[in-house]
């Protein structure tokens, strides 16, 4: 698969599985443009359809997961009239580690929602530069999120990086990194 977040072309041969009631959206139509993949479960009751989206971003920085995960907490409550940091566990070892966390988001129109995010590191073979950090996120209402928080464990846990993969970056110039 090959993400244009933008700033690079990133070519990541994953895989997952889509959980049992989830449809695979267009991200564009979705309303996330920068996400590789984008399911809803159009089925769930109430006012709020749930999703799951992936996204894959190249950093290049020195920036630890810890704090890339601040970093999208910032970003989301640029965006939202509240948001509260739940839960936050760090998951695995450097230099494949990752933070799972859970928030509470209330949008601007007042509707309560609660986010499970997991970022995950995936080194690359030239180190730091190779490296992209891969945002599995779940969002729903509460009331939606007993059934639909374990079929995104699932999902979370299908993500795997293929046997043999390798990672590519094109910068915004064109050239291979």
């Amino acid at each position: 698969m090959t993400v244009d977040n933008g700033q690079d072309r990133i070519s990541l041969p994953f895989g997952f599985d889509v959980p049992d009631g989830w449809t695979p959206v267009d991200p564009e139509k979705a309303g996330a443009p920068s996400a590789a993949f984008v399911a809803v479960r159009p089925d769930s009751g109430g006012d709020f359809t749930p999703n799951i989206t992936l996204s894959v971003r190249h950093r290049p920085d020195a920036a630890t997961i810890l704090e890339i995960a601040d970093e999208a907490v910032e970003r989301l409550g640029r965006s939202m009239a509240e948001l509260d940091v739940l839960s936050r566990r760090e998951v695995g070892a450097p230099p494949d580690n990752g933070v799972a966390q859970v928030l509470r988001i209330v949008s601007g129109s007042g509707q309560e929602l609660v986010q499970s995010q997991v970022h995950l590191t995936v080194p690359g073979t030239a180190g730091r530069r190779d490296r992209v950090i891969v945002e599995l996120a779940c969002t729903s209402a509460p009331q939606q999120s007993e059934p639909v928080v374990g079929e995104f464990q699932r999902f979370v846990a299908s993500f795997h990086v293929r046997s043999g993969g390798t990672l590519s970056f094109v910068d915004t110039q064109g050239d291979t990194q």
